[in-house]
């Protein structure tokens, strides 16, 4: 790899002129469209605590992918094992919000959200991560594990009706019991419908929206955001991919109006943090 970058760098400075200064890195990552040179978290099986939680995490759910134990279905079968590789800096995201959120001391419970369950991959990140800080509370999951519905789409999102069909509850389950943790609640139906016959808690630490969609996106800011603790973090993952701007532009909007500031990460994530004048 050495001789190859030095290499790289003599035919740069030929092409480029002898007097330039050129620095090639090496990929230390690659995936979920983005690439970085730079060290990662969790390089070497991490240099701090919390990025060692997240590498022995991260080779945990390898592990069980691997071997089938943990079944994603959104995934080809025979491509699952680098796919959800290449969501790392995804699912260090997630474990690094979920941990801070654990840590908070405000309210005697530090409940977690989750809306747009899936598979319960994300889901499976955040309660590996609270579990590490040994906090109190729930987690309380959303899905309609059925097909996506019309009318709760947006003109430019009709596109995705119907999809996600082959979700099961059952496999969610499955898949989340190798996590340990038993205070799962899971709320099956369509948002924001559900929560009236859902059992929802009163205090949120940590709020991970993941709906594909923006008025139930919307509609779940505006339900939890009064629950959500001083210090409370909420997590969006549809935020900058092509194809989700409809939902970009309302959770945008719904910040301004309320001076929150959204922080926008390169993998297409955005965190908003509540203060307590918000």
């Amino acid at each position: 790899m050495s001789k190859s970058i030095s290499f790289l760098k003599r035919l740069a400075k030929v092409i480029l002129g002898r007097a330039a200064v050129v620095e090639i890195v090496p990929l230390t990552f690659a995936g979920w469209k983005m690439a970085t040179g730079t060290q990662v978290p969790w390089h070497r099986g991490g240099g701090n605590q919390r990025a060692r939680s997240f590498a022995t995490c991260d080779a945990r759910m390898a592990d069980l992918v691997a071997r089938r134990e943990v079944l994603l279905t959104q995934f080809r079968q025979e491509s699952v094992d680098s796919e959800v590789a290449a969501l790392k800096w995804r699912h260090y995201f997630v474990h690094w919000t979920a941990s801070e959120a654990a840590c908070l001391r405000y309210t005697h419970e530090n409940n977690f959200v989750e809306l747009g369950v899936c598979d319960g991959l994300t889901a499976w990140y955040a309660a590996m991560a609270r579990q590490g800080a040994a906090c109190k509370g729930q987690f309380y999951l959303y899905d309609a594990w059925a097909a996506m519905r019309g009318d709760l789409l947006t003109e430019s999102e009709r596109t995705s009706a119907g999809s996600y069909a082959y979700l099961s509850l059952e496999n969610t389950k499955k898949n989340l019991s190798f996590t340990g943790f038993d205070g799962f609640v899971f709320n099956k139906g369509y948002i924001p419908e559900s929560f009236a016959a859902s059992e929802n808690p009163e205090t949120v630490a940590w709020l991970h929206i993941d709906l594909n969609s923006a008025l139930p996106t919307l509609a779940a800011l505006d339900y939890f955001w009064g629950r959500l603790v001083s210090g409370g973090i909420v997590l969006f993952d549809d935020f900058a991919w092509p194809g989700y701007e409809d939902t970009r532009e309302k959770i945008e909007a719904w910040s301004d109006a309320r001076g929150v500031q959204i922080l926008h990460l390169p993998t297409g994530q955005a965190i908003i943090t509540k203060r307590a004048d918000t």
